[in-house]
């Protein structure tokens, strides 16, 4: 296993062209924000998306948030939602990538919002939607967890659109030796029964590399044309990294075969994300 430290876009082995599907726990939101700050530099046009749900709160600043509308079957026509009068052509400029201002570079789109949330797109739809966007990188959560480091996936998700090029299964290194109990984990009984936990004991990285690789858990929902990185987010540099390397270690030797690069950094520390891969992987 070798490292080394770059940004997280780099870390994770993404490059423009690439459709990046979020799933899992601890961050994926930030790591969402994050990534598309890293690939929209240079003026590069940038779409994000979800496929579930999201707080309009954590959109507050995101440069442009459009919505479908669905009574357009053919996937043509978008309003501002903050400004439903906004004209046609403003529109078409945010999806061609023109900058209009300073906040987040990316047009998040969306298909509606309840009450607090914005509902995310289709995933079925979203192929045809990027053959008639202008774009160059896209990320898209497809997952939800409720602000949980570690989640247990229940029959049908997460939610992947088929055109999906890489999977970042998201974990937060809090997650690590946490106990089973709503307050850590995102469906923790479906934890308790693909791992045989009581409720509260202890998920040390042994067992968490087996929620992974259990024959239900999260590796066997993903098919098998999508490239599979992790991000080990929540995790400072500092003496707690050694935790959340061996963890990475573990990954590598139990799951190599599908998993063949772990990024192991931090959102809010932000600078440079350490990176190990298995051995004989490309750089």
């Amino acid at each position: 296993m070798q490292a080394d430290y770059l940004t997280l876009m780099e870390a994770l082995g993404l490059s423009y062209g690439s459709i990046v599907a979020l799933v899992g726990g601890g961050g994926k939101t930030s790591t969402l924000f994050r990534l598309a700050r890293e690939a929209s530099i240079d003026g590069k046009r940038v779409l994000a998306t979800t496929t579930a749900r999201m707080k309009m709160e954590e959109l507050a600043d995101v440069r442009d948030v459009l919505l479908w509308d669905e009574r357009d079957p053919t996937g043509g026509t978008w309003r501002r939602c903050r400004d439903e009068g906004s004209h046609a052509v403003w529109i078409e400029n945010v999806l061609a990538g023109h900058p209009v201002s300073s906040q987040i570079p990316a047009a998040f789109l969306g298909r509606s919002v309840m009450r607090d949330k914005l509902v995310g797109l289709p995933p079925e739809y979203l192929g045809g939607l990027l053959d008639r966007l202008k774009w160059e990188f896209v990320v898209v959560e497809a997952d939800g967890a409720r602000g949980r480091s570690v989640k247990g996936h229940r029959l049908g998700e997460p939610i992947l659109p088929m055109c999906t090029t890489h999977v970042v299964i998201v974990m937060g290194a809090d997650g690590l030796e946490s106990p089973v109990n709503e307050q850590s984990c995102h469906r923790p009984e479906v934890i308790q029964d693909l791992l045989g936990l009581t409720w509260g004991e202890r998920l040390s990285p042994i067992r968490l590399v087996d929620l992974l690789s259990h024959p239900r858990g999260l590796l066997s929902k993903i098919p098998g044309d999508m490239e599979v990185v992790l991000y080990l987010n929540k995790s400072p540099l500092g003496t707690e990294r050694a935790a959340a390397r061996g963890f990475a270690r573990s990954v590598l030797e139990r799951c190599g075969g599908r998993v063949k690069r772990i990024a192991v950094g931090d959102n809010l520390q932000g600078g440079l994300v350490e990176t190990h891969l298995s051995e004989g992987a490309g750089s």
